[in-house]
């Protein structure tokens, strides 16, 4: 299941590339989000541990953060949400600033970083669902790419986040039961990968029937 999580990468990105001209700015950014996932996710098939791979890791988180900032940040159009969505992600670019020069990008794999970030996805998220309850024309719908990166975020955000809260627990803790939810982890992995793949199709359909 590890391995079959780290290769599902490849999907998305062979298909964003593949969809490349035909897609907008929602879909070219997560494009770029997956590229960026592409090099540590591959790097872990080879490399278990070190310092190489922590640093590649936590700039990715940075990096992160950094893109999903901007494909949120139209999303919200109410007033209070939209403060909201400005004051949290100040203050989760600020943790990353923080704690990235406070361990360095290669002492170690920052796990509080991954569980913060996904924490504000998650608020985010469920932001930008309660926007679309009071929008009298409903901007959000399957047949949009958005619809199927957003599926696929809500479904992994809060179950990285629950794991990455216990990560110092489990590495410490081999034999602990709790190791068992990284299978549910990589399954979730897998499924927003997947997702983002959709979203790319339909952006492509959406062209092609034009």
């Amino acid at each position: 299941m590890s391995r079959t999580s780290i290769w599902s990468i490849l999907l998305p990105l062979f298909t964003g590339i593949i969809c490349l001209r035909r897609l907008g700015k929602d879909s070219q950014i997560i494009l770029g989000i997956v590229a960026l996932a592409t090099i540590p996710q591959i790097l872990r098939a080879f490399i278990s541990s070190g310092p190489v791979l922590n640093m590649v890791y936590n700039a990715y988180t940075i990096c992160e953060v950094i893109l999903y900032c901007l494909l949120f940040s139209d999303k919200i159009n109410h007033y209070n949400r939209n403060r909201i969505f400005i004051i949290t992600a100040m203050v989760i670019l600020f943790c990353n600033v923080v704690l990235t020069i406070c361990n360095g990008l290669q002492e170690r794999f920052i796990s509080e970083l991954v569980c913060l970030d996904n924490i504000a996805y998650t608020v985010w998220l469920l932001l930008i669902i309660l926007d679309q309850y009071d929008a009298e024309d409903k901007g959000i719908d399957p047949n949009m790419p958005f619809f199927w990166y957003l599926l696929g975020l809500l479904l992994y955000a809060p179950c990285t986040m629950l794991i990455y809260s216990l990560w110092s627990y489990i590495k410490n803790h081999p034999d602990s039961a709790l190791n068992q939810l990284w299978v549910i982890q990589y399954i979730f992995n897998i499924t927003m990968y997947v997702l983002f793949s959709v979203g790319f199709l339909h952006e492509c359909k959406r062209h092609a029937d034009r």
